[in-house]
């Protein structure tokens, strides 16, 4: 049973990552040339979406190596994922999606949903041998926020 909690939990660590924002179709001819059209929150999801893809690949494998043996997974073993594999990838994500920039008038969501990620990344910090109990309070509220926001590839 231990083994299927992690995996759901690997699963779960990049959820959180879907952060989004939300933004309309405005029309390119409203903005003069070599000005930017605001990202919409269609084009912010899908690539928050394809952000959250590849660290979770990253993750799904690590968690794969880690449950091939026998039995349940050594303490120490899902320690070196949670801070060498998970953390790391997680990380990434939030300075990613932050990078992206939250679509105009979605900004607050988009930041709590990072928030809640950064809170997620520091419990495992605190304690990663728990990481194989379930997933930390701080992501779990990070992928309800981010499924709600509209995520395909993360929070499942």
């Amino acid at each position: 049973m231990v083994n299927r909690d992690f995996v759901a939990i690997a699963g779960g660590l990049v959820v959180c990552l879907v952060l989004a924002g939300c933004g309309g179709d405005e029309d390119e001819s409203e903005f003069p040339a070599g000005v930017a059209r605001p990202q919409s929150k269609v084009e912010f999801l899908r690539e928050a979406d394809r952000i959250c893809f590849s660290s979770e690949s990253q993750i799904e494998a690590a968690a794969d190596d880690l449950l091939a043996g026998r039995g349940g997974p050594d303490p120490a073993q899902v320690e070196q994922v949670a801070l060498k594999i998970a953390v790391p990838a997680l990380e990434t994500e939030v300075r990613a999606i932050r990078s992206l920039g939250a679509p105009e008038g979605d900004e607050q969501e988009v930041e709590a949903i990072l928030a809640a990620t950064e809170r997620g990344i520091a419990e495992i910090e605190a304690d990663p041998r728990a990481l194989a109990k379930g997933t930390p309070p701080g992501l779990r509220q990070a992928q309800r926020l981010a499924q709600r926001y509209g995520s395909t590839q993360c929070g499942f």
